[in-house]
Formats: structure tokens, C-alpha cells, sequence
């Protein structure tokens, strides 16, 4: 019954611009890291995900309010939300860590460490621009991440071996899915033999017919 009125209980005005601002701080700070995401991204980022990280900065920090420092508060927001179910398979483990890294500056705000908050983002955010320009600066100009699909009939596993054979000189499957259509979605890892043809070589892997949803990303 505490817990209800406790809910029921019209906050303050002071309160209720402290949250304002927390919500601010987070929405802002959430924008940062989108900025961070895309400036540090190979190809072209989801608008989804990017949206999705600067909600999810917002609402973490509005459940720590709601928290505080009530644990019975704590349990039954977990009940709450372990009826939710993601669905949604996340492919580059870098995203997940984007993730995390909004869900840590959201919990900052919301538990009322702003400063944590505003440090935290600005130096992981510098790291991670470093991280990215010296991979920049460092790494192998043919590396490739290659995506593409294929008929789940046999008779087509090999049509794309011309290709490869005429432009690659190292390959590596890294992963193989079936698709709930039956489609067989393949995931390669290769190094072209010049790199300046890497457009040649995605548009004859494109041109075959059997070939779909080609996705050719420098590593």
C-alpha cells in the first residue's frame, strides 16, 4: 500500500525540474553517442538502431528515478519487464557494446551522477574514435566483410566461385544461416587481389541471378 501511495504522490515542482533536466542530460548525451556510432561506422548505420540508442539513454535513466532507492520498486519493475522479448538478433558485436554504452551514461544520469555521466561519454567517446582511426591508419586496405544469399537448392552452391576465383586471393566463411524463407544467408570474410576493384567485384557477384541482398563492407 506504501508503494501505491508512494506512486500516487504528486512530486514538487523542484523535483519535477531536476527530472526535466536529468531527461535533458540523457536525451543530449544519448545524441552524442549516435554521433560517436556514425562518425566510427562502416557503411550506413540504421536509422532504427540509431533512434533506438538515444531512447533507450532516455528511459534507463527515467526507470533509476523511478528505482531510487526502494528495492521492492526494483523488483517489480524487473517483473514488469521480463514479460518483453527481444527479438531482434544483433549482428556486429560493436552495436551491443554502442548498447551498453548508452544504457551506463542513462543509468548515470538517472541515479544522479551527472558529472559521471557527462565523463564517461566524452572519454569513451574519445576512445572510440581513436580505436576507429587507428584501425583506420593501421589496417589492410583488400579486407572485406562480404553477405550475400543464395536458393537453398544445391545446385547453387558453387555459383559464385567464378567470381571469387577471378578477384580473391583468401576467404574465410564465417557464417552460414538459414532464413525462415529457406534462403541460405552467407557470411565471408575476404581479401581482394585488387583492391581497387571492389566495385568490379561486388557488381558480377551482384549480376548473378541466383545471388541476392549482396553486402560488401571494408573491414
Amino acid at each position: 500500500m506504501n508503494i501505491l501511495s508512494d506512486f500516487l504522490t504528486f512530486p514538487p515542482l523542484i523535483t519535477m525540474g531536476t527530472d526535466a533536466l536529468r531527461l535533458l542530460l540523457a536525451f543530449v548525451l544519448g545524441v552524442f553517442i549516435v554521433n560517436i556510432y556514425r562518425w566510427t561506422h562502416a557503411g550506413i548505420p540504421q536509422k532504427s538502431f540509431t533512434d533506438t540508442l538515444i531512447i533507450l539513454c532516455m528511459l534507463i535513466s527515467v526507470v533509476m528515478v523511478i528505482i531510487g532507492d526502494s528495492i521492492a520498486r526494483a523488483f517489480s519493475l524487473v517483473g514488469a519487464l521480463s514479460i518483453i522479448r527481444f527479438r531482434t538478433a544483433i549482428q556486429d558485436p560493436r552495436d551491443i557494446g554502442f548498447v551498453f554504452y548508452a544504457l551506463a551514461v542513462g543509468m548515470a544520469i538517472g541515479a544522479g551522477n551527472p558529472s559521471v555521466a557527462v565523463l564517461a561519454a566524452f572519454l569513451i567517446g574519445i576512445i572510440i574514435l581513436g580505436i576507429y582511426h587507428w584501425h583506420e591508419n593501421f589496417s589492410n586496405d583488400n579486407e572485406f566483410s562480404l553477405e550475400f544469399c543464395l536458393p537453398p537448392e544445391p545446385s547453387f552452391k558453387t555459383v559464385y566461385r567464378p567470381v571469387f576465383d577471378r578477384h580473391l586471393i583468401y576467404e574465410r566463411l564465417i557464417e552460414k544461416r538459414i532464413r525462415k524463407s529457406g534462403v541460405v544467408e552467407l557470411n565471408y570474410r575476404v581479401k581482394l587481389e585488387t583492391p581497387q576493384d571492389w566495385l568490379v567485384f561486388f557488381n558480377e557477384l551482384s549480376n548473378i541471378e541466383s545471388v541476392t541482398d549482396v553486402k560488401l563492407d571494408k573491414e
